[in-house]
């Protein structure tokens, strides 16, 4: 199951994790971190398997290769997120779909905002830096806000996100 993601695709990570309960137990952190990067940002399917906004699908050992950890530190650390709240995962006979609960309290849905600071130095009358790779980022950008679509809080409950 190799996805091919563009280098110029992103997640967004708050401070705030830094007091997460988990934060110190370095397996379940990577897996959680993992997931994170994992999960797709839009529905989708794979050979048939349809999945959701903050779902990916996967297997014990595809995750114990890819983190680096073995299959039983995986299980401990999926079996810590589910007790607390932050994935889901649902089992079938040779794969299984993972789902980030909190995915769209850490990637918004939405246009991401400009750089900070570029408005002022405009203000104060610097010429602002426009090469090649300022104008791909915004075309992409546009590209993905046309693709996204708002998921509404009944769908967020049908798919378990929300209470």
């Amino acid at each position: 199951m190799s996805w091919n993601y563009s280098e110029s695709e992103f997640i967004k990570i708050y401070r705030r994790m830094l007091k997460w309960e988990w934060y110190t137990d370095v397996n379940t952190k990577v897996l959680f971190l993992h997931c994170l990067l994992k999960a797709n940002w839009k529905d989708g399917s794979w050979h048939g398997v349809p999945y959701k906004r903050g779902q990916f699908i996967t297997s014990l050992p595809t995750l114990a290769d890819e983190t680096g950890l073995t299959i039983k530190q995986v299980r401990t650390a999926l079996s810590h997120l589910k007790r607390t709240g932050e994935v889901a995962d649902k089992t079938y006979s040779k794969f299984r779909i993972i789902t980030v609960l909190s995915y769209d309290s850490f990637q918004t849905v939405g246009r991401q905002k400009g750089r900070q600071g570029a408005g002022k130095r405009q203000a104060e009358g610097r010429q602002g830096a426009t090469d090649i790779r300022s104008i791909r980022s915004i075309k992409n950008i546009k590209e993905d806000k046309e693709e996204e679509q708002e998921i509404s809080d009944e769908q967020a409950r049908e798919w378990g996100w929300i209470d």
